[in-house]
């Protein structure tokens, strides 16, 4: 957010024409450089202009400097004492609310938001107030109108698909995402959402299909990858060729992974040995690594064998899953306490599903829905 209010007080940068004195001047200089401080140390040196244009970006000027040394409350300061020379100014009123919601002060950012009328960026700005109230409805709603007024704008769209996400019900989010995905054809991340919400949703087919599609469109889509992997392992099914390929050109412990699944329909014994030696040479600490190498030993018959990387996999992974398939393994081991306690565990940490979906999520944020 901080990025967000310095590029909602950018404009003043652009207005040294408007001083006359040399000092401010090179403060503009300085802070477009984001030589914040050397910039600071000369404006509190220099009087406020009398002229009242002049006035007013000397004091944007200011609170953009305070935003870059992360000085949000002195932000908020000279953003108010800029809109009290033009109280019905619409971009003053924005900056003052993106300045007042760095700061945390969300009923004035609010008020200021929604005096600016009813504009995109406004509704934008209400809208991440009120994602910080959690009111995410209302968040929604916010957005919706951001959408409508600017619909060429993609980061509107994905600041709704989040609030959307955070309902119980993931239908709306997936159908406004099935919408916006054609519109916006070079959109990996929309695309990606919409590989989450269908997941979480159960369609998985649906998912894995989004997903490489936003590999496709961005080979660098790091989340995108993640997703589809978490997705494809739970599956004891090769996936589609399409992904598979898209999978071993991004990362070779998953590529073995899927391999091993390949070799097991195909009843390929020198693909699943190619496939275990890639697992066995996995570092220790990689998760898909230990965990799939543990499944190799299971399904090739080798269950003693199994135990020492299923443990290790629960302790890099203690999701419900991993709980379970090592609470079985015990079981096929005859160790009973320690499955039953497995078991137990599996149950505690259900709720890391939802927060599995909270990360993915947070990896795909963009800095400011307003700065769209």
């Amino acid at each position: 957010m901080a990025s967000a209010l310095r590029k909602v007080l950018v404009w003043a940068l652009l207005c040294t024409c408007a001083f006359a004195q040399s000092p401010l001047e090179q403060a503009v200089a300085l802070a477009q450089q984001k030589r914040y401080r050397e910039a600071d140390k000369i404006l509190q040196n220099v009087a406020a202009p009398t002229e009242v244009n002049q006035h007013i970006a000397f004091y944007r000027l200011k609170a953009a400097v305070a935003a870059g040394l992360h000085d949000n409350a002195g932000a908020v300061r000279d953003m108010r004492a800029a809109l009290m020379l033009a109280p019905e100014n619409v971009g003053l009123l924005l900056a003052t609310a993106v300045a007042e919601l760095q700061d945390g002060q969300l009923d004035d950012a609010l008020k200021h938001a929604t005096k600016a009328g009813n504009v995109p960026v406004a509704q934008a700005l209400i809208g991440e107030v009120q994602e910080r109230r959690r009111d995410h409805r209302a968040a929604a709603k916010a957005y919706e109108a951001a959408v409508a007024l600017a619909p060429e704008r993609e980061g509107y769209r994905i600041a709704l698909a989040f609030e959307l996400m955070q309902q119980p019900d993931f239908a709306p989010a997936i159908t406004m995402l099935q919408q916006a995905t054609p519109l916006f054809p070079h959109s990996a991340k929309l695309r990606t959402l919409l590989g989450i919400a269908q997941y979480v949703a159960g369609y998985n087919n649906d998912a894995i299909t989004a997903l490489n599609e936003a590999i496709a469109i961005d080979p660098q889509m790091d989340s995108a990858y993640r997703c589809l992997t978490q997705i494809v392992l739970q599956s004891s099914a090769a996936p589609p060729h399409a992904v598979m390929k898209s999978l071993c050109g991004w990362n070779q412990v998953v590529c073995s992974a899927l391999k091993l699944r390949a070799a097991r329909e195909q009843h390929d014994p020198a693909l699943e040995a190619q496939a275990i030696t890639g697992l066995e040479r996995a570092p220790r600490e990689d998760v898909v690594g230990t965990c799939e190498l543990a499944r190799a030993y299971e399904w090739t018959g080798e269950t003693i064998k199994a135990r020492a990387p299923m443990e290790r996999c629960v302790g890099l992974d203690p999701s419900p899953q991993n709980h379970y398939r090592l609470g079985m393994l015990y079981r096929k081991l005859g160790l009973t306490d320690l499955a039953h306690r497995q078991i137990e565990l599996r149950t505690q940490t259900m709720q890391q599903m939802s927060e599995q979906t909270a990360q993915w999520l947070r990896s795909l944020r963009t800095p400011s829905a307003s700065a769209q």
